[in-house]
């Protein structure tokens, strides 16, 4: 619960513009992935996840049983179609999988077009993505991603497991973020 009450902390105030890196352990990962869906998403009135991590059916089963309004959710599924799972969803775009980086953008692209108000991305794991891409084009991706996020105005929160993501890969985010934070 300290790491939880740390994370409100570092992200109470942040401009909602802001791209935060969140390093955090593989233990913890997934309870500080779900804290900050749950703050972003009372601070903002539409969230971009984009899960690498979890199905979207089962995202959207978590996220109600935390009270968080899955009403404001837009999910980026890149798990569900790649296991020919029976698949649809209200708000959710299925991609193939982690490494259709182009597909990705365009449908953060979007959702970010489309959606009207305060918004967010949230991208579950940069250690996932990395073990679907190569390295130096990731952080190509990312790069982009970013770019195009604060010409529209839009904040992000990343989540990555602290010794887990390539070294070059983190400190290439880590110069584009706003914001670094680590919960072990």
């Amino acid at each position: 619960m300290v790491k939880i009450e740390h994370l409100d902390r570092e992200l109470k105030g942040i401009p909602e513009d802001y791209i935060v890196l969140v390093e955090t352990s593989a233990e913890n990962a997934f309870e500080v992935a779900l804290a900050a869906v749950k703050f972003m998403t009372k601070k903002n009135d539409h969230a971009i996840i984009v899960s690498a991590n979890r199905p979207s059916i089962n995202l959207l089963n978590i996220y109600k049983r935390n009270n968080i309004e899955t009403n404001k959710i837009y999910i980026v599924d890149l798990i569900s179609k790649n296991q020919n799972a029976d698949i649809e969803g209200e708000n959710v775009m299925f991609i193939e999988n982690a490494s259709s980086l182009t597909n990705i953008s365009l449908s953060v692209n979007e959702y970010i077009k489309n959606l009207n108000g305060r918004k967010f991305v949230f991208i579950d794991s940069l250690t996932t993505m990395l073990i679907h891409n190569e390295p130096y084009v990731f952080a190509r991706f990312v790069h982009s991603m970013f770019t195009r996020m604060r010409l529209n105005g839009v904040g992000g929160l990343l989540i990555s497991i602290s010794d887990r993501t390539n070294r070059e890969v983190r400190a290439e985010i880590a110069q584009l973020c706003d914001k670094v934070i680590k919960i072990e």
